[in-house]
């Protein structure tokens, strides 16, 4: 008789999913992605160590695509779905903001940025909060999550100072064609900390529906 319940409470009674659980895997994939950037942009790298990081990148793109299809098939969902695919597609965009960069840095062999420190550190460290941001979202730790969030604000804030510091020496540069290649890697590591900030404002999003 137990048996038989339990084969009539699948069909009825919707499996319990750990949706925030799931979002703080995806995120700490995309960390391991910005971690390995950072070791890869601040060392004396090669061509051979970017397929590393696009093979990372692929894989948080296979699990980021299954975790959005186990949310579509959810009946019940600790916020609305759309909240919650919204932080999938914005960790998404990061993942592949840190491609374009790669194929940048690839296209114009420059496998090595160690003057860009600060930046890459910045992104380490805003990813680490997102991170934890999301890990306390089951714990209902608002207050805890809120500060997670103007801390990767704070951090974009100060890169951007950061790039306009670095993009003011580079226009002292007399070889142009460094000077524009330098420009695009700076740009584009400006984008990534921009995703940073929008991942952010999501997760606020979602605060701000459970409290």
């Amino acid at each position: 008789m137990k048996n038989i319940w339990q084969k009539i409470k699948t069909f009825f009674v919707p499996a319990e999913v750990d949706f925030f659980g799931m979002l703080t895997s995806q995120s700490k994939l995309t960390g391991k992605i910005i971690h390995a950037l950072n070791d890869f942009a601040t060392h004396d790298s090669s061509a051979q160590e970017i397929a590393h990081i696009l093979k990372i990148i692929h894989e948080a793109k296979l699990q980021n695509r299954q975790h959005l299809i186990e949310l579509n098939r959810a009946f019940i969902t600790p916020v609305d779905k759309e909240a919650i695919s919204r932080v999938y597609n914005s960790l998404h965009w990061i993942d592949l903001s840190v491609k374009h960069l790669l194929i940048e840095m690839d296209t114009y062999g420059i496998y090595q940025v160690a003057g860009y420190t600060d930046i890459l550190k910045s992104l380490s460290e805003q990813i680490n909060s997102v991170t934890a941001g999301l890990g306390l979202l089951n714990h209902k730790r608002f207050d805890d999550i809120l500060q997670e969030v103007e801390y990767i604000i704070h951090l974009d804030n100060e890169l951007i100072k950061k790039y306009a510091a670095l993009l003011k020496e580079l226009y002292r540069q007399q070889d142009l064609p460094y000077l524009l290649a330098h420009k695009e890697i700076l740009s584009q590591l400006k984008e990534i900390s921009k995703r940073m900030h929008v991942c952010a404002n999501l997760i606020e999003d979602i605060v701000f529906k459970m409290n």
